[in-house]
């Protein structure tokens, strides 16, 4: 959604605002195993032992692959 900002002065006119949502629905599967939904696809996350059970990767593996696209 784009929506123009707030003015604060007339030269501020130019400027637009742009706000995403995303929403999701997560399970949580057992110490720190998640399972997230979003539009149709499932993504998998869970910690290293001892925390998890090391069967997917992590929130930060994940962040760190979404840097590179």
């Amino acid at each position: 959604m784009t929506t123009p900002a707030a003015a604060a002065s007339q030269g501020d006119a130019d400027r637009i605002s742009r706000a995403i949502s995303v929403e999701g629905e997560v399970r949580l599967l057992g110490h720190m195993k998640k399972e997230v939904s979003i539009r149709g696809f499932f993504i998998m996350c869970d910690e290293r032992e001892p925390m998890g059970s090391n069967s997917a990767p992590s929130p930060l593996a994940y962040f760190a692959s979404c840097i590179t696209f």
